[in-house]
């Protein structure tokens, strides 16, 4: 099957990927945004988790618009939901470590009660995947049945579902229990309706993409001015405590993100060419996306005069840089042993200048969650 390829693609993912990189080392270096500006800059940069909903679905949409190919599941079991399940035993596994060192718990009984939580529940910065993976098998059932409907319709219910799914959480409080309380705190964030909107504006401008390319230029002022309006939304709901939890699982961050996205968009389809630094970071994502609290976690442990902690922004800088370029060091050499791209996933194909390219289905994936780190 001719897989179609939308080169905005590429600096979408690239942007998303960074700004959650970033956000992981801003916070590290100034104690997880305690400081009012780290709070707020913080805050806007978790728009790039929601980001991968809409680029997932997008290319989908785009490059397979009558059915997906032969080995759809195959390959996305293989580079994406094993990667999955080998991080989420690694993190179980680190973070047993600490609590047996910490509290004086017996090693395999700390490692299994992080596990089993990893891997059912993604209660690590991998739950992203799980969420993905209900969008796969959405993609089929639109793909069957949305013809029935009008996308004003469509879009209209998936923008309510989301409204209120998240609000409840947003403005409720969870009775006095461990387990709804746990289920306010992270569990919702894995369950789509938390990003059923996202999905149903790629699908339909996936479909419609010329469509939307024109949109955007006859409205091009307003897509420069919707970030600078939903952004100080963010802000200003933010300041005044209407919404107390700082990711991207907010009812305001569902607005600033779409613009966001339409900036994005427009932005790189007036580049005659993607910047090779955000091909690159492109195709390198799901590595980034992985390993990046890791190595954050690792450059703490670093003597000071590193200075990845003493040194204000630029500590930032240099976390940031090392966090990138080291999550692609990894990813590449692991490419390069047999088995390897089943651990850490495959590297992304790289950009075809022209519009089509032959492709053998390459899965990519790449979000950023958290892993004792601020909510994304």
């Amino acid at each position: 099957m001719e897989r179609k390829i939308n080169t905005e693609m590429f600096v979408l993912r690239s942007i998303a990927c960074l700004s959650i990189a970033l956000l992981h080392a801003l916070y590290r270096v100034y104690d997880d945004g305690n400081t009012p500006w780290v709070e707020s800059v913080g805050l806007l940069l978790t728009f790039g988790t929601p980001v991968f909903v809409f680029i997932s679905q997008f290319v989908l949409s785009f490059a397979y618009p009558d059915g997906i190919p032969a080995g759809f599941w195959g390959k996305r079991v293989k580079y994406i939901f094993l990667p999955y399940i080998f991080f989420g035993a690694l993190y179980a596994g680190l973070k047993g470590l600490d609590m047996a060192s910490r509290d004086g718990i017996p090693l395999l009984k700390a490692s299994w009660y992080y596990l089993w939580r990893h891997l059912l529940l993604g209660d690590f910065h991998g739950y992203f995947i799980l969420v993905i993976f209900q969008f796969y098998a959405l993609y089929i059932l639109f793909q069957r049945y949305e013809k029935r409907f009008t996308p004003r319709t469509m879009l209209i219910v998936s923008f309510v579902i989301n409204i209120v799914y998240l609000g409840f959480f947003n403005f409720t409080q969870p009775a006095d229990t461990v387990a709804v309380q746990y289920i306010w705190d992270k569990m919702y964030w894995i369950f789509s309706p938390g990003w059923i909107f996202y999905f149903t504006v790629a699908y339909y401008l996936g479909r419609n993409e010329t469509w939307f390319r024109e949109k955007l230029k006859r409205f091009r002022l307003a897509v420069y001015t919707l970030p600078v309006l939903t952004g100080a939304l963010v802000l200003f709901v933010n300041g005044q405590g209407w919404i107390t939890s700082h990711s991207s699982k907010r009812i305001d961050m569902l607005l600033f993100t779409l613009s966001m996205i339409l900036l994005l968009f427009m932005v790189a389809s007036r580049m005659r060419k993607v910047p090779r630094v955000l091909e690159w970071s492109s195709r390198y994502s799901f590595g980034i996306y992985l390993l990046h609290p890791l190595l954050l976690a690792l450059f703490v442990k670093l003597p000071s005069f590193f200075g990845l902690q003493n040194l204000g922004l630029f500590s930032v800088v240099l976390q940031f840089v090392g966090c990138v370029v080291g999550s692609a060091i990894v990813m590449n050499i692991a490419n390069r042993i047999p088995g390897g791209a089943y651990v850490f996933g495959r590297v992304g194909i790289g950009l075809n200048r022209s519009k089509t390219t032959k492709s053998s289905d390459t899965p990519t994936i790449s979000s950023v969650g958290h892993s004792n780190q601020p909510t994304v």
